[in-house]
C-alpha cells in the first residue's frame, strides 16, 4: 500500500534526523515532502511470495540481459510491475528521465522458486541441478562415476 510506505519512509527519515530546507517557508511534514519528491507504486501482484509465470520469466530474462539477479518476492516483482504497468501506461513521463530503482537484495527469495524457475531455465541453459544431498532431485555426481 503506497500510503503505508510514505508513512514508513517518513518515520525512518525523521529517526535519522532528516531535515529539509524549504526555500518557500512552507511548513510541511517529512511525509508531505516525500510525497512531493518520491512516487510509490503498488506492485504486490498476486500477493506475498506468489509469483505469476510472467513475473518469473521477467526476473530470469532480466538476469540474463543485465547480469543483475532480482528476487521474485520483492525486487523482481516490483520492477516487473514498474516496467509492464507504470512505464507502459505513461511512457512519455519517463523519456529522457533518470529513474532510481532501489534493488534491496533478497536473493534468498529465489530458493523457494527453484522448481517454478527450473523449466524456464532448462529451455535456455545447458546447466543441470546437482543433487548434492542424494534426495533424487537432480544429477547425482556420485552415480556418474
Amino acid at each position: 500500500d503506497p500510503d503505508y510506505f510514505y508513512d514508513y519512509v517518513a518515520k525512518i527519515a525523521d529517526e535519522m534526523g532528516f531535515r529539509h530546507i524549504n526555500k518557500d517557508n512552507i511548513n510541511e511534514t517529512t511525509e508531505e515532502f516525500l510525497r512531493r519528491h518520491m512516487v510509490v507504486h503498488q506492485g504486490k501482484g498476486l500477493g506475498y511470495a506468489i509469483s505469476t509465470q510472467e513475473e518469473l520469466d521477467f526476473v530470469m530474462n532480466f538476469a540474463r540481459g543485465s547480469g543483475i539477479v532480482l528476487d521474485p518476492v520483492y525486487s523482481g516483482k516490483a520492477l516487473y510491475q514498474f516496467m509492464t504497468q507504470v512505464v507502459q501506461e505513461n511512457p512519455a513521463d519517463f523519456q529522457g528521465k533518470n529513474v532510481l530503482f532501489w534493488h534491496t537484495g533478497g536473493a534468498l527469495g529465489l530458493f523457494e522458486k527453484v522448481d517454478s524457475l527450473s523449466e524456464s531455465i532448462a529451455s535456455i541453459s545447458p546447466c543441470e541441478r546437482l543433487d548434492v544431498y542424494g534426495k533424487g532431485r537432480g544429477v547425482n555426481l556420485a552415480e556418474e562415476e
